[in-house]
């Protein structure tokens, strides 16, 4: 196995206006790294802003720069772009504790009546609009449409009830459910600005949860700060990536994870380095990255 560090020369530079953020663009034109590489994915990746990973380097701008772990080498003397390549053979331990990063497209799969085959849902979307529609239900408002148009309803039947408070204490409840916005929990807040503490609250702890759904099946466990005796975990940088040649709504979403884990298998961990996590790998999703604490 290889890991390599994969820049766009400076003469060809422009190309970053093509292929940055688009991952399907970038994994097509990264494949031609593997002129020998035969069928199927041969390599992870994960795209990030070269300015921000080399911050002093002169001439380096806001192009696109490549992290990619793979099978065969890349070639080291390609047109587009300047290839930095070393074995990657991570020795892991069990037991050892670890620092990661992942770009990871999150999903669940879930039953659909009249269809014979599980459906795949975005995990973020999902909790957002089951939250909201769930909220909704109790003050009798509209649970279809929009989520902006969910919210907008559920406000103005939750100021109208005669109890309002009750959906208060429930979405403080919610936000106590995760211990990463716990302290909000007692703070003063309008309806609107309680409404969307607690559906952060409740999507962050599904991501933690499908993380470690993925850990348990991995060989890994997020650990807890010694001080605060908290995970040490955060999901971020939600987005949807659309895939206008796979049809209208096609596309799909991806998460940044990044916190401290420790290895419960070391094989299954090591797997997991070379084959990725998750769904979505050959848009850029799936790499994690991993240094010693």
């Amino acid at each position: 196995m290889y890991f390599s560090r994969i820049r766009i020369r400076p003469d060809v530079r422009d190309l970053h206006l093509l292929i940055g953020g688009n991952g399907y663009g970038a994994h097509q034109l990264l494949w031609k790294l593997f002129p020998d590489g035969g069928e199927g994915r041969t390599f992870l990746f994960r795209e990030e802003i070269a300015r921000e990973q080399l911050p002093f380097h002169k001439g380096i701008k806001g192009e696109p720069i490549y992290y990619l772990v793979s099978g065969p080498k890349p070639v080291a003397d390609h047109p587009v772009f300047a290839v930095e390549s070393k074995a990657y053979a991570p020795k892991i331990s069990t037991g050892e504790r670890l620092a990661f990063r992942l770009r990871a497209n999150p999903t669940i799969a879930r039953k659909t009546e009249g269809k014979k085959n599980s459906v795949r849902h975005d995990v973020v979307m999902d909790a957002q609009f089951h939250l909201l529609r769930e909220i909704a239900g109790k003050t009798n408002s509209q649970q279809d449409g929009d989520k902006s148009k969910i919210k907008g309803q559920l406000i103005s039947a939750w100021q109208q009830l005669s109890d309002p408070k009750s959906i208060e204490e429930e979405l403080r409840g919610i936000i106590l459910e995760n211990e990463r916005f716990a302290t909000l929990a007692d703070m003063p807040m309008s309806e609107a600005k309680l409404l969307d503490t607690a559906v952060k609250s409740r999507t962050n702890k599904v991501l933690e949860t499908w993380f470690c759904g993925k850990g348990e099946r991995l060989g890994f466990a997020l650990v807890r700060d010694q001080a605060k005796q908290r995970l040490k975990f955060q999901a971020e940088g939600y987005r949807w990536h659309a895939l206008p040649k796979k049809g209208k709504s096609a596309g799909f979403s991806s998460v940044d994870f990044e916190g401290e884990i420790e290895v419960v298998d070391a094989e299954l961990f090591s797997r997991a380095l070379y084959e990725g996590i998750g769904p979505a790998k050959g848009f850029g999703c799936g790499l994690m990255l991993v240094r010693r604490v």
